[in-house]
C-alpha cells in the first residue's frame, strides 16, 4: 500500500512539472550580423555597445581579442566573456543583451517615403509593411509592387486589388523576415523619345505634302 501511494505521488509530481518543461522555448542562438551590448558591472572600460558579430562568427573585444559568439545563447556567451574578462577583473558580473537580430529584417524599397530595412519578429500584412516605410509617395500613382519572399518566390501585386474602397478587396498578403517589397516607380513620359517621334512624323508629313 505504501509503495502504491509513493508511486501515485511520483506520477503526480511528474504531471505537474511536465507542462512547465514543455512550455520552455529554446534559447535564441546568436547569429552572424547580430548586434550585441556587453555590460561588465562597475567596469565601463570592459563594457561595449553595438558590437556586430562578424561573418566568421566572432566579435572583436578591445584588449582581449576575438570571442566566438555565433551559435551561442546569450547565457553561454556571458559565461565566455566572464572567463575572458576574468583575467583582468576579479569575479566580473557580465550581462549580454541582443540589441538587433540580423535575420529578422524586412526590406521595403522603391516608391515609398522611407525605404529601408525594418526589424520584425512576426508576420506583418502588406499595409503594415508599407506604413513602416512611411507609405507610398503618391498613392494615386503607385499601382504595382513586387514581393520577393525569403525562399526566392515572387508575387506581383496590383495595389488597387487591395486598397480600392469601391470594390471588395483581396486578403492582404502576409510578409515575414527575409522578405522584400519593391514598390514600382510610376511610369513617366520619356520626352526625348516623344520629341524624336514627333519630329519624325512632322518630317514624314512634310515629305508627303511635297510629293503631292
Amino acid at each position: 500500500m505504501n509503495m502504491l501511494r509513493l508511486w501515485v505521488m511520483v506520477c503526480s509530481c511528474l504531471l505537474l512539472t511536465l507542462p512547465a518543461v514543455m512550455g520552455q522555448a529554446p534559447s535564441y542562438l546568436i547569429e552572424r550580423g547580430d548586434v550585441l551590448d556587453v555590460v561588465v558591472m562597475e567596469h565601463p572600460e570592459f563594457s561595449l555597445t553595438g558590437i556586430i558579430v562578424l561573418p566568421d562568427g566572432t566579435m572583436q573585444y578591445p584588449g582581449i581579442g576575438s570571442i566566438l559568439a555565433a551559435g551561442m545563447s546569450s547565457d553561454a556567451l556571458t559565461a565566455s566573456v566572464e572567463k575572458s574578462v576574468g583575467k583582468y577583473v576579479v569575479n566580473p558580473l557580465v550581462s549580454v543583451f541582443i540589441r538587433k537580430i540580423q535575420n529578422q529584417m524586412l526590406n521595403v524599397l522603391g516608391y515609398v517615403n522611407k525605404p529601408g530595412q525594418f526589424q520584425i519578429y512576426e508576420g506583418v500584412d502588406l499595409l503594415t509593411a508599407l506604413s513602416m516605410a512611411g507609405g507610398i509617395k503618391n498613392i494615386k500613382k503607385g499601382k504595382q509592387l513586387i514581393i520577393i519572399h525569403a525562399d526566392q518566390s515572387m508575387e506581383v501585386i496590383k495595389l488597387k486589388e487591395y486598397i480600392n474602397p469601391d470594390h471588395q478587396v483581396k486578403k492582404m498578403p502576409v510578409l515575414y523576415a527575409g522578405d522584400t517589397v519593391m514598390v514600382k516607380e510610376p511610369g513617366e513620359v520619356n520626352w526625348s523619345k516623344f520629341s524624336f517621334f514627333a519630329s519624325l512624323l512632322t518630317a514624314i508629313a512634310a515629305i508627303l505634302n511635297f510629293a503631292l
